[in-house]
């Protein structure tokens, strides 16, 4: 198989394991709403977990998010409606990038005369 098809599957890979990273620190969010003095949390970019994953193996990033959308008197700083649509965004993203990764099997299995 040619490496440049072979680089494309891990692409697409490597961009689902992180936007399952980044459902998980929603979820967290999601969890801590109620949580006083809870600060909400994002992952760094997927082209910073691309850079860091390629020398050292590692895993999603976590960081403090400052939030447009404001915060609670008690220092919380998740918003829920922010949060459900960073989620939704998350869901489209990954249900893209395994559509397309499906799609890059078929397209192999039938050059290979499998149907």
């Amino acid at each position: 198989m040619d490496s440049s098809v072979q680089n494309w599957f891990q692409l697409a890979s490597r961009r689902m394991e992180w936007l399952s990273g980044r459902q998980n620190v929603i979820a967290e969010n999601i969890a801590n709403a109620d949580t006083p003095g809870y600060v909400s949390r994002g992952v760094r970019s997927f082209e910073d977990f691309l850079k860091s994953s390629a020398s050292t193996g590692a895993t999603v990033e976590t960081e403090e998010v400052p939030t447009r959308w404001g915060g609670s008197k008690d220092g919380n700083t998740v918003v829920l409606e922010e949060q459900a649509i960073l989620a939704a965004q998350s869901a489209g993203e990954f249900r893209l990038a395994s559509k397309l990764y499906a799609k890059g099997h078929q397209l192999i299995a039938l050059a290979a005369g499998r149907r």
